[in-house]
């Protein structure tokens, strides 16, 4: 798992994740003076605001453990914020990322068919470095 919140969300705004359902990547959305990270809006500052190739809006929030089921209404205060000001003709999708999804919170999002749930794994791949000797 990670530290702290911050470093699993700038990780993931450096490497945005490829969701099963997109053909494209996502990219980190940007406005004239302000990046997607740490979004700052009327309602509070979403974690990663991103877009795809076909203009749709993916907010992102992020949890270190456990997702509790009040996340779900926190991504859709901030869902409801970007369609209002910022996508009134785009979809807008909500993902949740933890590193466990618990079981109220599965229960709570499939009542939500544009918030997606996912959990996270940290893992580390270690390579050997050739020596001259």
């Amino acid at each position: 798992m990670f530290a702290l919140e911050a470093h699993l969300r700038d990780y993931l705004a450096r490497n945005l994740p490829k969701l099963p359902e997109l053909n494209a990547a996502l990219t980190l959305y940007r406005a004239s003076d302000r990046d997607g990270v740490e979004f700052q809006t009327d309602v509070g500052p979403i974690d990663i605001l991103s877009t795809c190739a076909a203009g749709d809006f993916y907010v992102f929030e992020l949890k270190l453990g456990r997702g509790p089921d009040a996340a779900l209404g926190q991504i859709l205060r901030y869902m409801g914020w970007v369609k209002e000001h910022l996508a009134p003709n785009a979809n807008v999708y909500g993902v949740i990322v933890a590193s466990d999804i618990g079981q109220k919170l599965r229960y709570a999002a499939t009542q939500v068919p544009n918030v997606r749930l996912m959990e996270y794994d940290l893992k580390v791949d270690l390579r050997p470095v050739a020596l001259k000797r």
